[in-house]
């Protein structure tokens, strides 16, 4: 699931993942998270939300590509 925060009142909502969403943009958007500050990790504790850490890449990544592609190493 993405986690989307309103740039207008700053309400976080959480949106699922499509099949026709693009892989690589959602590996993208996950890898990208491990620079969110506290500020948005507070938010989204507050909120229940827990964040995926860079550990659960090949997990990602398997359940993005399935279960017998190449880890992509980053």
């Amino acid at each position: 699931m993405l986690v989307h925060e309103c740039t207008e009142c700053g309400t976080l909502s959480i949106n699922r993942i499509a099949a026709d969403d693009d892989p690589e943009n959602i590996l993208t958007i996950f890898q990208d998270s491990f620079l969110y500050g506290h500020r948005m990790r507070q938010l989204c504790e507050d909120q229940g939300i827990s964040m995926l850490s860079a550990e659960a890449t090949e997990l990602v990544c398997q359940q993005l590509y399935g279960q017998n592609i190449e880890i992509f190493a980053q």
